[in-house]
């Protein structure tokens, strides 16, 4: 996937992964910029950076972390619209018991099968806006972050092997932050398997073929699953594929 250009993120003081869903291929052409954001977690935001996302047009932000995460690490999102729409925790969820999924994998299948509702409620907040750009983002940009982007790109009709570059390059990105996590939690005599802080291309390729086995396509699956409408799905299709025009 070496010849295959992803987005880069935005350069800001507080964030590492804040990036762009527009520039991949997709049905027609390519996806629009300046509309989809995927995100690291935004509590340390400077006042530049606010001043830089709101000069990119950035007016809503979708918080995707546990209830836990969000008192601990709440946002800063400055005059940015904010919602918060709590996605399954790994750390936390009881569908793991408390020892975390056995794979990224595992975790992405939860998402998928146990998230419909929330995943639904995220769609329905990106179609609110008509003007500007949304973001949307978890803890590191990976887990969550990452079955929304998918979703998004999968609408768009980008190749399986965009959607798995996109995910995967999270892990060069956020490399020293996941460093210092790892640190922070030993200290803290919590153990975190390397696993769950890497973005392995295998683990989101094995998620889409899980995907379409199960939910056929990307419609099916925001219709029937996550109860979208019809004009919700349309709208985000039609931005991804088109911006405003």
């Amino acid at each position: 996937m070496s010849n295959i250009r992803v987005s880069e993120p935005l350069q800001l003081d507080g964030a590492k992964n804040v990036r762009e869903l527009g520039g991949y291929p997709a049905k027609g052409g390519t996806t629009a910029e300046g509309f989809y954001l995927r995100a690291d977690g935004l509590q340390n935001l400077s006042d530049n950076d606010l001043k830089k996302l709101a000069d990119y047009g950035v007016c809503q932000v979708i918080d995707l972390r546990s209830d836990k995460e969000k008192e601990y690490m709440p946002d800063r999102v400055g005059n940015m619209a904010y919602f918060h729409v709590g996605m399954l925790d790994q750390m936390n969820s009881k569908s793991f018991k408390g020892q975390g999924p056995e794979s990224m994998y595992a975790l992405y299948q939860s998402l998928l099968d146990d998230s419909a509702e929330q995943v639904g409620t995220v769609m329905h907040l990106l179609a609110e806006v008509k003007e500007g750009a949304a973001l949307f983002h978890c803890t590191a940009g990976k887990d969550r972050t990452g079955i929304i982007a998918m979703i998004l790109l999968e609408l768009a009709g980008v190749p399986k092997e965009y959607i798995i570059a996109d995910y995967s390059v999270t892990e060069t990105y956020m490399k020293d932050v996941f460093v210092r996590q790892k640190e922070q939690a030993e200290a803290n005599g919590i153990e975190i398997k390397d696993y769950m802080l890497q973005s392995k291309a295998e683990d989101m390729e094995r998620t889409i073929e899980y995907f379409h086995q199960k939910y056929s396509d990307v419609e099916t699956y925001l219709l029937d699953f996550c109860r979208c409408s019809r004009e919700d799905v349309g709208f985000i299709q039609h931005r991804l594929l088109n911006g405003n025009h």
